[in-house]
């Protein structure tokens, strides 16, 4: 049973590194993002010399023509207004076809280009876009890459303090790095911000198999179990539990749960005919 909520610890968040991890992290992210902006640069110097030509030309006419008259205040702001909101408008047009693409090439298993393809997003929309943040430190969060992930969820949280996703990913990054404390605070935050998500209160049930308390982690599966009451896996999980505990009447009425949903489980058939036997 150990095994199965054992974690292999890595040593990715030591005190006398992670400062250096992050600000190495944050110069690579800013050098790529810069890297990014010089080439759209360069792709739009045309476009741009002419927009300010065409633009020069129009106010030259302008001028001209009403060169005894000003643009009241009221004007200039319904005009200013009218271009912040077109502006507004652009880009979040560029967002959506950025992430349109970022999610093809992810699903494509494309996952270089994705990373690529989200960083140039944040070079030419807005570097500090939430959804765009919060997809590449998912995508680093799940391809293990947690010194980069860390980076940014620690900035998603500062901004959204409520986004619980981001905050049970923190989480679990202490929880592996072996800092259970810090680890339990975290998800026991997310879990308050989303009490019906099996996937937190799951990772509560490990931290207190890890310290050594397994009546909680009994207690927060029986939860999960109210939560997804079909799901065979949590049934074998916690009918394991049961066992530990030496409460073999639990245990065997979640195996025979099992097989009620999962007729041929070899699994819960073997510790049912196990149990009767002792």
């Amino acid at each position: 049973m150990k095994q199965k909520f054992k974690r292999k610890k890595e040593l990715v968040d030591q005190k006398e590194e992670k400062e250096e991890i992050d600000k190495n992290y944050e110069e690579t992210i800013n050098s790529e993002i810069e890297k990014v902006k010089e080439e759209k640069s360069e792709e739009n110097s045309w476009t741009s010399e002419n927009e300010e030509t065409a633009s020069s030309e129009s106010k030259e006419k302008g001028s001209s023509k009403s060169s005894t008259s000003e643009t009241s205040s009221e004007e200039k702001e319904a005009k200013e207004a009218k271009e912040n909101k077109e502006q507004e408008l652009k880009q979040r047009k560029q967002l959506e076809k950025i992430i349109v693409e970022a999610n093809y090439l992810k699903n494509s298993g494309k996952f270089e280009e994705y990373e690529k393809k989200i960083i140039e997003g944040l070079a030419t929309v807005d570097a500090n876009n939430l959804e765009l943040n919060k997809m590449l430190a998912d995508f680093y969060f799940t391809n293990g890459n947690y010194q980069k992930a860390l980076s940014l969820l620690k900035k998603i949280t500062e901004r959204d303090p409520k986004d619980h996703k981001s905050i049970w990913q923190i989480g679990e990054i202490y929880f592996i790095n072996g800092d259970n404390e810090t680890a339990e605070l975290l998800i026991e935050k997310a879990i308050n911000l989303r009490p019906d998500s099996p996937k937190y209160n799951l990772s509560m049930v490990e931290i207190y198999y890890n310290t050594n308390r397994i009546n909680e982690a009994i207690a927060c599966m029986e939860k999960i179990i109210r939560l997804r009451p079909t799901n065979t896996n949590y049934m074998l999980t916690i009918a394991e539990l049961y066992e530990e505990v030496k409460d073999l009447q639990n245990a065997k009425k979640y195996y025979f749960n099992v097989l009620e949903y999962e007729p041929t489980n070899d699994k819960a058939k073997k510790k049912i005919k196990e149990l009767s036997e002792n």
